[in-house]
Order: C-alpha cells, then structure tokens, then sequence
C-alpha cells in the first residue's frame, strides 16, 4: 500500500520507514514540534535524491489509537502509514484546511482500496 501511494502521489521515491518505542518518538516530537507527548507518526520530507523522507512510526500509540478509535491494530497501521506517506507529498492538515479535507479524503480512499480491508 505504501508503495501504491507514493507511486500515486510522488513517482518513485526512496523513503525510510522506520519503527520506534514511545520515549523516543516523545523525543523527536519534542524536538522538532514542541510537543512533550509520544505520537503514532512522524514524518520527515528532505526530498533528497538518495532519500525522500523519513516515516516514524510507533506500534504503541498506534496500538492506544486502534482501542481509542474502535479500529483494528492493523486498520490503524494502514491508515496512519497512508496518512504519513500524504504527507510526504505535501498535504499537511496542521497549515492548510483546504489540505487538510485533501489530505483526509485522499487517505480515506487508499484505505478503501486495501484488498481484505473490514471496517
């Protein structure tokens, strides 16, 4: 699915994808957005020729997130690695509103593609 998304949105790009426990994901949170608290994603675009961008993910909050939203384990997986990977090509929902409803629609619409997907 990542692959499809960014193939859809960017072409073909290298991106790192890379899995974190809740206190350095509170790190970089802290670093880079001023928030003191864990996150399920990350997303960092350097738009590099060797390396795109960066995605991390904590299994753990995503975990809290799926009991939190009444989603399965891997839904939320799915759903937070389409968001971040929309992020990657540029929709951001913390800037722009009209983004943002991109950004959400889009995400949405690759989550309904994934074969097997049980709401």
């Amino acid at each position: 699915m990542i692959d499809k998304v960014l193939r859809n949105e960017l072409g073909k790009v290298k991106v790192n994808l890379v899995f974190i426990g809740e206190k350095r994901i509170r790190d970089l949170n802290r670093t880079y957005r001023g928030i003191d608290s864990p996150t399920d994603v990350l997303t960092f675009v350097y738009k590099d020729q060797d390396l795109f961008g960066e995605i991390f993910i904590c299994p753990r909050q995503i975990e809290k997130n799926a009991v939190k939203y009444r989603q399965s384990y891997l839904t939320e997986l799915i759903r937070v690695l389409i968001h971040s990977c929309l992020h990657l090509s540029g929709y951001d929902h913390e800037l722009s509103s009209e983004k943002s409803k991109e950004l959400f629609i889009k995400q949405e619409k690759y989550l309904e593609e994934v074969e097997g997907y049980d709401r």
